[in-house]
């Protein structure tokens, strides 16, 4: 609407919420909004022939666009695209970026061809990554970025036909799809990766790890230096004041919030509930849980805590 042009029509996929952003949005504005469940459906395809559309703008469609319904817009199909193409083409780019330690980002309006991901750039802009960004919150400052390219882009198509674009010469980067795996927490990571990897998960896949076999999701943690020098990766080094703080291989991750049993928990309440104790194990893998330290240990390991902590103050 603030580029001067109103919609024809919004679509978007079945399980869009009635009373979510998008359905109140359109609503507000008298836009119509359809739930498609296939965009290449013959039926859904001829109604948009029939609105004689000028051009197709999508973001975040998960389906591919066949050349029957390319076709309806007399000025083509443009797609926006949550990174600087051509590096991080295919889906989910947000958790790669973080995951990767990415200080910079952006949005890419591209004409949509064939080749998916690859065709002709029209407008680029650079979005960065803060250093506590989360997949979530980097998606939320993309989309804003791409909705800035809007204006220009119908600036554009009001001359009567988009330019060709910048054809990529260059594949670039192609990430695989998000698998359920791909958020395990490995301790032997350094600590600053881990937390790369928990933001990173964050409203894409979970980021777990478990204890005494039974399995935690990590939703909030900061990477610190190593409180003990020797303390294997996994070892709970220190509780208290709402955090469980853990050894990687190097440094420590200091953890805030977690979801177990499908219900979110603070580090103190979780540790109480689990009875989580200095010398306690985490792992990557449930059949090597964590067994509980002597008497003796205990002791050991408290008192190497308190002299660390004592060196620091």
């Amino acid at each position: 609407m603030n580029a001067g042009a109103s919609p024809a029509l919004l679509v978007t996929a079945p399980h869009c919420p009635l009373d979510g952003a998008l359905a109140v949005c359109a609503a507000r504005h008298g836009i119509k909004l359809e739930r498609c469940i296939n965009v290449n459906a013959p039926s859904f395809v001829e109604r948009i022939h029939c609105l004689l559309p000028d051009l197709l703008l999508i973001a975040g469609c998960s389906q591919i666009l066949r050349a029957e319904i390319r076709n309806a817009a007399r000025l083509g199909v443009v797609n926006f695209h949550p990174s600087l193409l051509p590096a991080y083409r295919g889906k989910e780019p947000h958790f790669w970026v973080i995951l990767r330690g990415e200080t910079v980002t952006g949005c890419t309006a591209h004409h949509v061809t064939d080749d998916i991901g690859a065709g002709p750039i029209l407008l680029q802009c650079e979005v960065p990554v803060g250093p506590r960004a989360t997949s979530a919150s980097l998606a939320r400052d993309v989309d804003a970025a791409g909705a800035q390219l809007i204006p220009e882009l119908l600036a554009l198509a009001r001359t009567g036909a988009l330019p060709p674009g910048h054809i990529l010469t260059e594949t670039g980067t192609v990430r695989p799809p998000l698998r359920r795996e791909y958020g395990l927490v490995d301790w032997s990571h350094s600590a600053i990766e881990l937390d790369r990897l928990i933001r990173a998960c964050v409203s894409e896949i979970s980021a777990f790890c478990y204890f005494a076999g039974m399995k935690l999701v990590l939703l909030e943690a900061e990477p610190l230096e190593a409180l003990i020098r020797e303390a294997s990766p996994g070892t709970i080094v220190a509780l208290g004041s709402g955090t469980v703080r853990v050894a990687t291989e190097s440094g420590d991750l200091l953890v805030r919030r977690w979801l177990f049993l499908d219900r979110l928990h603070d580090s103190d309440e979780l540790a109480s509930r689990l009875a989580m104790r200095v010398g306690d194990r985490l792992c990557a893998n449930p059949a090597y849980a964590s067994v509980q330290p002597s008497r003796s240990q205990m002791a050991e390991t408290d008192t190497q805590v308190q002299l660390a902590m004592e060196q620091t103050e």
